[in-house]
């Protein structure tokens, strides 16, 4: 904690207190774990703006004066956050000059966005960064302190990754024993105040539910119970629970397809508690998807039921006997991935009208979903173009962004520095492992001499029991630290692979390969969406961050 030095004290003198930025990051699970913790072990924004201040004032300038940016209740997972995202524009403005946190976990806790700021970024805009708590200083080439940055970082990122596992199998165990974990619940029930894990039913919503049954069970059309619903001004789920998205809602009273279909598919209201269907993609990502059906935790009667389960059975029969799956020759590359610009509903692509002409080169049309499905309200547009002269297009683009990463980044050096510092710290715990193997067969050799002080009555049973004791209990541990170096020099190989630093490089050398026939698999590593405009124009949003920056 008190790094003190000549070479601090002598650099911090030749910037300006405006050039100094203080970088402040308190998490949720910060904010929560401080309760556990004496104060001088604080995480609080308050107590890493006074060991900064001090730190600064100690070492030839003022620490008050300095720029300060915080993130409070800001993961450090990923590094999109406010007052980072400001630090960084300031950074390459060129008007930061120095960097300094409390410690690396302030900076964050991912350990490839950490190492690429330490290793790259950093130095490629002149940016001198120091972590208190561990004695880092990138401006100081001498200190030893930096080798080890990257080994903190596993640490750090390894922290939030078991912290996760953990949250989700307390989550994972309460579900499956049918407590109800999630937020607002599903339209028609509530919360029971007297236990927030059980539902009890909503009797005004659950009356709209039942009506929903009923009147698809009378006019066979989720578009029909739509309209019936819409005309009688019944308010939206989100309108009704008071959410975000409802507060917002211009149109209070229009119900949509997919809100209808849900209602009638979910298996909660005949009194089952169905959870788990949502999950996050991973620690890092806020991004939630829809988790694989076998993956959901169901657990039957957990609550009363709204629907019986006979009324229940034969809306799903009659939905499924309604649902077209589309033909497998109609599916399309960029299907699935495009979206209406300005209502944000999916793009779908239309069956090609059958004549004598291949599949691939008969006309095929877009239209957006939304307006399709809600054309009696006058919603959107139809967004209607050619879909085959659009995929020609989207491959294009994807191809000139393609070509013009692989030529901007090098990557023998980048990979060259990652198996460097790979190299450096699995040595370093190898060589403790080699050390305990060494005294483990030293200590052997001592039970051994033991063994025959003891056949020639040098040493008396009790103090040879005694002896051999210790140094079993001395081996025990030993054979403890070794397994623990073990699995952690395998933890650190494997989150550490030269092969994921090249994942971008690899997807987009096989697309460069196939041509004008990737394959969709390829494509959906590549794209995160695609924005069809009003006016026929195109917006691509990649998946890969790294040509995200190309673009």
């Amino acid at each position: 904690m008190n790094y003190d030095c000549g070479v601090v004290k002598a650099l911090l003198n030749i910037y300006k207190p405006e050039e100094i930025a203080k970088y402040i990051r308190l998490s949720l699970a910060d904010e929560e774990s401080e309760k556990q913790k004496p104060t001088d072990e604080s995480e609080s924004v308050t107590n890493q703006r006074r060991l900064i201040n001090s730190f600064i004032d100690r070492n030839g300038n003022i620490g008050a004066n300095c720029k300060e940016f915080i993130d409070d209740g800001c993961s450090g997972t990923n590094f999109d956050r406010p007052g980072w995202n400001k630090l960084q524009e300031q950074m390459e403005a060129g008007k930061i000059k120095v960097v300094i946190t409390k410690s690396l976990s302030r900076l964050g806790r991912s350990n490839f966005e950490c190492s690429y700021f330490l290793d790259y970024y950093f130095p490629e805009n002149n940016i001198r960064y120091i972590a208190i708590q561990e004695q880092i200083d990138t401006g100081n080439g001498e200190n030893t302190n930096n080798e080890y940055a990257a080994l903190n970082n596993f640490i750090n990122e390894k922290y939030s990754r078991d912290l996760s596992k953990n949250i989700k199998r307390v989550y994972r165990m309460k579900q499956q024993s049918g407590e109800y974990m999630g937020g607002i619940p599903v339209y028609g029930y509530k919360k029971d105040p007297n236990d927030k894990h059980k539902l009890i039913i909503d009797e005004e919503a659950a009356d709209v539910v039942r009506e929903i049954f009923d009147k698809y069970l009378e006019l066979q059309s989720q578009s029909a119970v739509m309209k019936y619903l819409t005309d009688k001004k019944v308010p939206i789920p989100e309108v009704y629970k008071g959410t975000r998205r409802g507060i917002k809602a211009k149109h209070p009273y229009e119900w949509n397809y997919h809100t209808i279909r849900s209602i009638l598919r979910n298996q909660m209201y005949i009194g089952d508690m169905v959870q788990n269907v949502h999950v996050k993609k991973s620690f890092r990502e806020k991004k939630i998807i829809k988790n694989d059906k076998e993956n959901w935790v169901i657990v039957e009667g957990t609550h009363e039921p709204i629907i019986d389960k006979e009324t229940f059975d034969r809306v799903q029969n009659l939905l499924d006997a309604n649902f077209r799956q589309p033909t497998p020759e109609y599916q399309r590359t960029f299907k699935g991935l495009m979206f209406c610009h300005e209502c944000g509903h999916l793009i779908g692509v239309g069956n090609p009208k059958r004549d004598n002409r291949p599949i691939e080169k008969q006309y095929v049309y877009t239209y957006c979903n939304y307006y399709r499905k809600n054309s009696a309200y006058n919603k959107c547009t139809p967004h209607t173009m050619n879909y085959n002269n659009l995929e020609d297009q989207l491959l294009s683009i994807i191809t000139n962004v393609c070509n013009k990463y692989i030529n901007l980044v090098g990557y023998d050096d980048l990979v060259e520095n990652r198996k460097k510092t790979l190299t450096t710290y699995t040595t370093d715990l190898e060589k403790k492992v080699g050390r305990l193997e060494i005294d483990l067969k030293t200590i052997d050799l001592k039970i051994e001499k033991l063994y025959m002080d003891r056949l020639d009555d040098i040493i008396t049973p009790d103090t040879y029991k005694k002896l051999t004791d210790k140094f079993e209990e001395q081996k025990h541990e030993m054979q403890k630290q070794i397994d623990e170096l073990n699995q952690s020099i395998n933890e650190y190989k494997e989150n550490n692979k030269v092969e994921d630093l090249l994942e971008t490089q690899t997807i987009v050398k096989e697309y460069l390969k196939a041509r004008k026939n990737p394959p969709r698999e390829l494509i959906l590593k590549i794209i995160d969406k695609i924005e069809i405009h009003q006016d026929k124009t195109v917006d691509l949003h990649f998946k890969l961050k790294q040509l995200e920056e190309v673009v």
